[in-house]
């Protein structure tokens, strides 16, 4: 299970812990962390002229390299530890880990990680019970996120003041905040709506959308940025559909079914600040949910 709580400076792979405090493990550098990951950009020569034309850039993964030290104490020995280190910190073949930190003044964060590399050198030092070790991590998604994940279930947008509007548009308006423009949406305001996805880091976050039915043709919608996904199909009660806004993907009980997306609808983000979602659907009960989950996104 994922710690709940790390003192200063340290860190968790897969619930083992390390750094901080008086551990046996103490981090002597740690590179990567507070730096950008490689830009990869789309920068293209202009043939027989100076200069460059300017495309796009992207960030590339993450690599976090520990020197940590090693050492004994009345419990046990450096070489006992360095065998515990060894045996928590393997390479995987595919996938990442939970690797969870803790920074003053911070709330417990998290990366997606795998481990990439060590190298140890014995040494006097090490002859004498004192360890080097210097350990890579890669992180496929530069981003680091707060340990706590938020979620809202938009369904709840009926106990937030405001009324229905059965109006159907064939084409939406200019999205403004409150300004539904789909048949039964429910529209309020005010702080602390379901509607609100507040995003407290500083760079864009991927949400997940679990929709559980009944419902036919739910439509979820990001009214701040005027974009919106719809999937073209009938939830039984018990059905769950779930939209990876990040991996782009869409399940229906746990198997695929993207070809169930509407063509007119186009994947949203979640960027830093508060964005105004809905949820519509028709053929509803009290047992329709539409549960959008995310965490807070740094870089």
């Amino acid at each position: 299970m994922p710690v709940t709580s790390l003192v200063d400076y340290r860190f968790a792979f897969n619930d083992f812990e390390f750094g901080g405090g008086n551990s046996v493990y103490q981090i002597m550098t740690l590179d990567g962390l507070e730096d950008l990951p490689v830009i990869r950009n789309q920068d293209d020569n202009r043939g027989y002229q100076d200069g460059m034309w300017t495309g796009r850039d992207f960030l590339s993964g993450r690599t976090l390299t520990f020197v940590i030290t090693i050492r004994g104490d009345s419990n046990n020995s450096m070489q006992y530890y360095l065998n515990q280190l060894q045996a928590n910190l393997v390479p995987q073949q595919q996938g990442t880990g939970l690797l969870q930190f803790q920074l003053p003044g911070n709330a417990l964060q998290r990366f997606n990680a795998r481990v990439r590399r060590r190298a140890i050198t014995i040494n006097t030092s090490y002859s004498s019970g004192l360890a080097t070790a210097t350990y890579e991590f890669f992180c496929p998604d530069p981003r680091y996120y707060d340990d706590t994940q938020q979620s809202t279930d938009l369904t709840n947008a009926t106990s937030v003041a405001g009324r229905t509007y059965n109006r159907v548009y064939t084409t939406a308006p200019t999205p403004v905040t409150n300004n539904p423009f789909i048949s039964g949406m429910f529209f309020g305001g005010g702080a602390g709506a379901p509607n609100l996805i507040t995003n407290n880091g500083w760079t864009t976050t991927y949400p997940t959308i679990t929709i559980q039915g009944p419902a036919i043709n739910p439509r979820i919608t990001n009214v701040t940025a005027g974009l919106y996904l719809q999937v073209d199909t009938t939830l039984g009660t018990g059905d769950t559909l779930v939209l990876n806004t990040d991996l782009r993907t869409v399940t229906l009980n746990g198997v695929s079914r993207r070809a169930l997306l509407n063509n007119a609808s186009t994947w949203f983000a979640a960027p830093p600040g508060t964005s105004y979602y809905t949820f519509t659907a028709t053929g509803t009960t009290g047992n329709t949910a539409c549960v959008v989950s995310w965490r807070s996104a740094y870089i």
